[in-house]
């Protein structure tokens, strides 16, 4: 994964984490299994996920990727992740087959063709925007991976919205139940 993208799940990943604390917080902890490999955690239409497909993807990514997270949260996290992912190209595919092309083309015609390059000027009011990520390089040094950046959230971006389109024609259920911590109610 290319280092914006891992900025990007890294993001993602705190906002999810902020969300689990706060669900955990806020529920009375209820006692769950924890799911085994054959276990679904994700449908889409009529296709399952299993957490042993799930895990095949997630244990991939890097510890780094997750910050200060407790394990468990991290286990989490990244299978969350892999299971969007997994939703994601499974609805793709789908989606190219219905069409009768390959996902290749479909990213092509619904991602890449939606997702413009960036403009000199926006790869400068980026550079102004982010002084500190930039570690006092000049523009003409860090113009190309500005622009990369800034086409890679571009393309991200559009795969988004494809997906949530695509999610709207077939059913997706994720029934992964993020981890909870049990709270004494007191004070």
């Amino acid at each position: 994964m290319p280092l914006p993208a891992k900025l990007l799940t890294v993001s993602v990943a705190a906002g999810l984490l902020a969300v689990t604390a706060c669900a955990s917080q806020a529920q009375q902890a209820r006692p769950s299994k924890a799911p085994g490999p054959a276990d679904v955690v994700a449908t889409i239409g009529t296709t399952s996920v299993t957490l042993e497909a799930v895990d095949a993807r997630a244990l991939q990514e890097p510890v780094s990727s997750f910050g200060s997270a407790k394990l468990v949260q991290a286990i989490y996290v990244a299978r969350r992740a892999a299971i969007e992912e997994i939703v994601g190209n499974t609805l793709m595919d789908q989606e190219a087959r219905a069409r009768g092309i390959d996902r290749p083309t479909l990213v092509e015609r619904e991602i890449a063709a939606k997702a413009p390059a960036p403009t000199d000027a926006e790869v400068k009011a980026w550079y102004d925007a982010n002084p500190a990520r930039v570690n006092g390089a000049t523009l003409d040094q860090v113009r190309a991976p500005i622009r990369q950046l800034l086409i890679e959230e571009r393309m991200n971006t559009a795969r988004s919205a494809l997906v949530e389109a695509l999610k709207l024609k077939t059913p997706v259920t994720i029934s992964l139940e993020p981890p909870r911590v049990a709270v004494k109610a007191e004070g």
